[in-house]
């Protein structure tokens, strides 16, 4: 798993060899088809310590017991982290992840896991009497998927803005969804 991390920093996955991987790793081919089928299942591996590292930060944010106010710019700036760390391999996740494949499927069910938990969070708000959003289920599946797209735009094609600019970026726009009153509130 750390060669493939190590050669996508270089070259992008559509180069990527299992040759490459084991000579890379310094062992055979033949030990790379003990633990794995193929390299999409080494991509697969990753996606799980990945996944571990965005429900981490998440949680800076999502655990109840957390003060929403001040665990979102945690939170958003530990994603930030997660992407700006893994981006090269996150950028061959994604490329990977072609119409129907075990990366696309994976990938689109880790994200959709945010959905409740920010609903939950989201239900707590508005028992607080903080949170006014019409459709809440809707709002957090819309701000799961933004976060998702932007960190992606923003680390795996370099655009040179921080961690910390993007964190702040998406800690804005959450609290103003979720911890601003609205009109009438």
């Amino acid at each position: 798993m750390d060669a493939v991390d190590a050669l996508l920093e270089r070259m992008p996955y559509d180069n990527l060899r299992i040759e490459d991987v084991m000579a890379e790793a310094g062992l055979t081919r033949t030990a790379f088809y003990r633990d794995f089928p193929d390299l999409e299942s080494v991509l697969l591996a990753w996606l799980d310590v990945v996944r571990f590292e965005f429900e981490e930060a998440a949680n800076r944010w999502l655990a109840l017991d957390v003060d929403p106010d001040a665990g979102i710019l945690a939170a958003t700036t530990g994603l930030a982290e997660v992407w700006a760390r893994h981006s090269k391999l996150l950028k061959a996740m994604l490329d990977a992840a072609t119409s129907g494949s075990r990366i696309q499927v994976t990938w689109r069910e880790m994200v959709e896991s945010f959905f409740t938990p920010v609903e939950r969070r989201f239900a707590d708000l508005a028992g607080q009497g903080r949170l006014t959003v019409a459709h809440p289920e809707e709002t957090a599946r819309a701000l799961v998927w933004m976060c998702e797209r932007y960190l992606s735009e923003t680390f795996t094609r370099d655009l040179g803005i921080t961690v910390e600019t993007a964190g702040a970026t998406l800690a804005e726009i959450w609290r103003r969804v979720a911890l601003e009153r609205g009109p009438g509130a």
